[in-house]
């Protein structure tokens, strides 16, 4: 039961990171080039409708109420990127042994000894001994999502 659970999890996971992407995207096209070509509200519709799969509501502008689109200022691809840091991480370093000892160290000397002293990608590529490229940060959030999830619910009924 707990291993149905856990694979519960991972049937929306697709959604949910065309959701993120969308997101990141508009956060990106907000903060980029001004003035903006358009209003907010029409520039979230034409976003929506080419990263998003569902589509936008018309009359609404739910981007006003969206905080992280204004606190962020074009990093919501943070969360991206850190979930890709975070599968790189451990499918590299510690998927084969949770508890190695020497991946372990090296996870706090190069991930947390330098309390946000020490730019982010020289943490990464000290913890994963390479520097990694857009395709290593895309397969890696690729390869965390259930491809075959149509099994999964076939299975539960």
């Amino acid at each position: 039961m707990v291993s149905r659970l856990c694979e519960s999890k991972k049937v929306c996971a697709a959604a949910d990171m065309q959701l993120q992407v969308f997101y990141a995207t508009l956060d990106q096209i907000y903060h980029g080039k001004h003035p903006l070509r358009n209003s907010t509200t029409d520039i979230l519709k034409e976003t929506q409708e080419t990263f998003y799969g569902l589509p936008y509501v018309p009359n609404t502008a739910w981007q006003l109420r969206f905080s992280h689109l204004v606190g962020y200022g074009a990093k919501y691809y943070s969360y991206l990127m850190s979930r890709a840091v975070a599968s790189m991480v451990w499918k590299e370093c510690f998927l084969q042994d949770p508890f190695n000892r020497a991946a372990g160290e090296r996870y706090r000397r190069e991930m947390l000894a330098h309390g946000g002293g020490r730019e982010p990608m020289l943490m990464v590529e000290g913890m994963l001994q390479k520097r990694p490229s857009v395709d290593d940060f895309v397969s890696a959030l690729v390869s965390d999502l259930d491809l075959d999830f149509e099994t999964f619910l076939m299975d539960s009924e």
